[in-house]
């Protein structure tokens, strides 16, 4: 890791704190997208360790209803949690050359139904059967790729609960998979002292953007910003789809 890359990655994660801090999410996500077009996949999982553990935990602090949601979600976080270290150490800590794939396709997914506004409506009595098998799914996918948004997202945002408080919901998922991913790459030797320096060095970008972003949302409006957002996920997704296929 070069000083030019040092220094695109502060910005990149800087710019994904304040996407973080204006909707909620996104910081891993957008640092993956970019960071993987400069560096190796296990390079960009390793420096989002310690930031999302920092920022998701103050999202999951502030809201008041941390208790109700830890035991409304652990049949979700506790298979998530499981398969993203068992995936690390099959096959995450590899970088295999197709996790590339999964990653495109992961943002074009996303994006794609942020683009369109799609939203899922979960009934009551599907969220107990439905929680573990999203959390398998999504464990997988963020031992692969270092981000659990398919399915995750879509589902969460599809259950019944207020926006403030899904907000907290996605830190408290957020801050236990952020959790698991740093002690599966502590574990395997992939946060080695290098890279958990630079990691550490990104805390600092990452809360300001956050903090910068909950200054942004007060005065700009929210929706025009979750579309750029996921034009330029989409735009990701497509450019690392077409370099590593065509």
């Amino acid at each position: 890791m070069t000083t030019d890359h040092i220094v695109f990655g502060l910005a990149v994660f800087l710019l994904a704190g304040t996407v973080k801090g204006l909707v909620g999410l996104g910081l891993p996500t957008i640092v993956i997208a970019l960071m993987t077009l400069v560096l190796p996949l296990t390079e960009a999982i390793a420096m989002i360790a310690l930031p999302t553990i920092f920022t998701n935990v103050w999202q999951a602090a502030v809201g008041g209803n941390l208790a109700r949601i830890v035991r409304r979600q652990w049949p979700l976080i506790v298979p998530l949690a499981v398969v993203l270290y068992l995936t690390m150490w099959l096959v995450g800590q590899k970088g295999p050359n197709w996790a590339f794939i999964v990653l495109a396709t992961v943002l074009i997914i996303y994006s794609g139904l942020g683009l369109l506004r799609t939203r899922l409506h979960i009934h009551a009595d599907l969220e107990k059967p439905l929680a573990p098998v999203i959390g398998v799914v999504s464990g997988f996918v963020a031992g692969v790729v270092g981000v659990p948004i398919i399915p995750l997202m879509p589902y969460l945002q599809g259950l019944d609960v207020r926006p403030s408080e899904l907000v907290q919901t996605l830190g408290v998922v957020l801050c236990a998979t952020s959790l698991t991913l740093t002690l599966s790459l502590l574990n395997f030797g992939l946060l080695d002292g290098p890279r958990a320096v630079v990691s550490a060095a990104a805390v600092v970008p990452a809360l300001a953007g956050m903090w910068l972003g909950q200054q942004i949302r007060q005065r700009l409006s929210v929706e025009q910003f979750r579309l750029a957002v996921f034009w330029a996920l989409l735009l990701t997704g497509l450019y690392t789809f077409a370099s590593r296929v065509l």
